[in-house]
């Protein structure tokens, strides 16, 4: 479809809503965004109906997208600010500030702007800010005196229940980690680590949590970690010839499972995953991204280890769809394993993605690096600008966070 013909059905569906059709005009706004998922004028169209519809969820999720695409356009701040004013008073806030500064002083917005100045504000989010300091409640407890004599006792005792309690503190966090409640396996972790930071089991496990929670970042600080303890303890032991023969020994099984792998995946039809591959980009396209999902993931699963390419651009694939899904955090891990795979074949078009996907859950810092990235690596002139504007939200809404923290 031509963007006349586009401009055409924005004619048609803006003539319904001056009509007060809204009904009619929404369902035009909602079949553009299918066909040019960045048409910033059919998004904030389809906000001010359903607005008008009472239908609330819709419309903020309308403007949130008509934002996406352009921060900076005044009345759609505007529209989330008095939207989320009482769903989402810190985020009403923070659109309240950005349009003030493009469309001037509103006695209502700079009512909401300045609503939450000199309150103690006690934060209720489902962040992993939030998850982190749940459990920081500092108690004091009355000290108690303990006899000479029982000195002893009370540090075997002590011993006895901290590997009790660091064995089910870890076997709890597995298991977070297999329901999927990644912040919770986070805490737990953290806790171990309290009590014995040199342990290396918990830095693995917290590495582990932080990285399908979506903080890449510091799950590679937590690996660094695991190195230094690593060459540390390398240091501090001589490993006799019985440790390295069984080293030596499982090393060659290694070797030899890997070798195994590699023939089992060579046997595999290349030809079927491209295929798999292709139907996901279709479906892509055709606004169907949970059956797309489906296909890249069976691109992935059938394609050889060997096939870098086509495995990097199904994992793209994949953090594309689930990017539409508004499964950000899931996107962001998805994205990860395409940059692993092959860092040199990352585009600006994925980091641009991650990006966004990072800025959907509030982790601006992460957002910018992204952004910046992204302008580097080939993008046109107009995707380079949207970069640049999304760096400059980023870095707004980061001010606010300060504030607020």
């Amino acid at each position: 479809m031509s963007d006349f013909d586009i401009v055409e059905m924005l004619h048609d569906a803006d003539k319904f809503a001056d009509d007060n059709k809204y009904v009619e005009a929404a369902e035009i706004y909602l079949k553009i965004t299918n066909i040019d998922n960045n048409c910033t004028s059919a998004w904030y169209g389809l906000g001010v109906s359903n607005a008008k519809l009472g239908d609330i969820n819709k419309s903020i999720r309308a403007f949130e997208q008509a934002h996406r695409i352009n921060p900076d356009y005044g009345p759609t701040n505007a529209n989330l600010a008095f939207l989320l004013e009482k769903k989402d008073p810190e985020r009403s806030v923070n659109f309240a500030k950005m349009a003030i500064e493009s469309i001037g002083e509103d006695i209502e917005l700079l009512r909401i702007a300045n609503s939450m100045d000199n309150i103690e504000i006690n934060l209720f989010d489902y962040s992993h800010k939030y998850m982190e300091g749940k459990n920081q409640q500092i108690v004091s407890l009355p000290a108690k005196t303990i006899p000479e004599e029982n000195i002893q006792e009370e540090k075997i005792k002590e011993e006895v229940d901290f590997v009790n309690s660091r064995t089910a503190r870890s076997s709890r966090a597995n298991k977070m980690t297999e329901k999927g409640d990644h912040a919770a396996a986070v805490n737990e972790w953290k806790e171990l680590l309290k009590k014995d930071s040199s342990d290396i089991n918990s830095w693995k496990g917290l590495a582990d949590a932080l990285s399908k929670a979506g903080y890449i970042e510091r799950a590679n600080q937590c690996l660094q970690r695991v190195e230094e303890l690593t060459e540390m303890s390398k240091e501090e032991r001589v490993i006799d010839e019985n440790e390295e023969m069984e080293n030596l020994i499982s090393a060659a099984k290694e070797v030899k499972e890997k070798i195994n792998t590699i023939e089992e995946n060579n046997s595999r039809d290349v030809n079927e995953s491209i295929e798999w591959y292709n139907k996901g980009l279709i479906l892509l396209t055709e606004n169907n991204p949970m059956e797309s999902l489906n296909c890249f993931d069976k691109a992935i699963e059938g394609a050889p280890e060997e096939e870098i390419e086509l495995r990097v651009r199904s994992y793209n694939g994949k953090g594309h769809a689930l990017y539409q899904l508004e499964k950000f955090v899931e996107s962001i891990q998805e994205y990860h394993s395409a940059i692993v795979l092959d860092p040199t074949s990352v585009t600006g078009r994925t980091l641009y993605n991650m990006g966004s996907s990072y800025a959907s859950i509030e982790l601006y810092a992460d957002a910018v690096k992204c952004f910046e990235q992204a302008k580097n690596r080939g993008l046109g002139k107009e995707d380079q600008r949207l970069c640049q504007t999304q760096i400059s939200r980023c870095k707004l809404l980061i001010k606010e966070q300060k504030k607020l923290g």
